[in-house]
């Protein structure tokens, strides 16, 4: 029996309309409406807290990190939904991956030269240091080498729905 969650089987379109949009809930679209609602902020903020971890990413583990981050949010009972014809429809997850590349690729030439100059400084310095003792690339790195990219989005997307719990 195949799990919901198996990457190999992904959710398709919805065909029934979900009742209630809760704060869980990722609504495409446009204007302050979608911008404003409180799914779609912690989403937007989820996907901020991943796009340093994209941009040390190769092209497969960018597609894996998008994964996670619409895994982690359906984990949590978070749909993507569109509104079509006053009732909202989840779009799936390859839609739902598609948005959240797209959304991680906004500002990447920007996020890549900062680190750049991050990890320059700290190769100068090494007084950048993290927890550990790495840079931050570093650590980055690490989190791609060991594929932990669910376990990290949904450490995040708890950490944001619970600001007192262990932050990312």
């Amino acid at each position: 029996m195949t799990s919901r969650f198996d990457d190999n089987v992904p959710l398709p379109p919805g065909t029934a309309s979900v009742v209630k949009v809760t704060c869980m809930d990722v609504v495409m679209g446009r204007g302050s409406g979608t911008q404003n609602h409180c799914g779609n902020v912690t989403y937007r903020k989820l996907v901020f807290l991943n796009k340093e971890l994209y941009a040390t990413s190769s092209k497969f583990d960018k597609l894996k990190i998008s994964k996670a981050i619409v895994r982690a949010v359906r984990e949590k009972g978070g749909h993507f939904l569109e509104m079509k014809d006053k009732l909202y429809f989840d779009i799936g997850d390859k839609r739902a991956w598609d948005k959240t590349s797209q959304a991680l690729r906004e500002g990447q030439t920007e996020i890549r030269k900062r680190l750049e100059q991050e990890e320059a400084r700290w190769k100068e310095s090494k007084s950048s240091l993290q927890s550990d003792g790495s840079s931050k690339v570093a650590q980055y790195k690490q989190i791609i080498s060991d594929h932990r990219f669910l376990d990290y989005s949904k450490q995040v997307l708890e950490s944001l729905y619970n600001p007192s719990s262990s932050a990312a």
